[in-house]
């Protein structure tokens, strides 16, 4: 019967806390993490990552495409999951633009097993991904501020609104509550 890793992704350094969990083949690799990270999260892979042990000490894989930078670790593509991932409790932290610094808890709940045969399926999760390149967690809090605003609060501001405008134009209709699991499983599960 096919294996699967049972694994809990969470945003570090954010309140309510901000999850996903899903199971992904017992064959994965670190990159294939890293892709149903971004799948799950809703990140849109426009940037560098790495993952290091739970402390963010040791390297243990990083992006394919980082051979121009400083390759602190092997290439994600040829780290496999079961390198690390060796028991019920394993963690290690994913680290998402090294810009915005948007570092995940990676957390193993289990091995499972499943008669189906897939690649990933997502299981759960909880609150919107932050909108790409927006600053980090005090860029992030910023928008949820800015989100739970009414136009007239915004315009009480006069001129020191105006920022606050631009990012309430620039969030679009992005929400920190929502979450469709429905949604993001039809393009995650594979």
């Amino acid at each position: 019967m096919p294996r699967y890793f049972d694994l809990e992704v969470s945003l570090i350094d954010i309140e309510p806390r901000i999850w996903r969990r899903f199971l992904l083949s017992e064959a994965a690799t670190f990159l294939d993490l890293h892709a149903a990270i971004q799948d799950a999260m809703g990140w849109e892979e426009e940037h560098l990552y790495a993952f290091q042990d739970a402390n963010g000490k040791r390297p243990l894989a990083d992006d394919v495409y980082a051979g121009a930078f400083d390759r602190q670790g092997p290439p994600a593509d040829r780290v496999s999951l079961s390198s690390h991932f060796r028991r019920k409790g394993s963690k290690c932290r994913y680290t998402y633009d090294f810009g915005d610094n948007w570092e995940h808890a990676v957390v193993l709940k289990g091995l499972v097993e499943d008669p189906g045969r897939f690649k990933r399926r997502l299981l759960d999760g909880a609150r919107a991904c932050p909108p790409e390149d927006c600053g980090g967690v005090w860029g992030y809090a910023d928008c949820c501020r800015v989100q739970a605003m009414t136009d007239a609060e915004i315009e009480a501001l006069g001129e020191d609104g105006e920022e606050t405008a631009w990012r309430r134009e620039w969030i679009g209709d992005w929400a920190p509550e929502a979450f469709d699991l429905k949604r993001v499983k039809a393009r995650f599960d594979k």
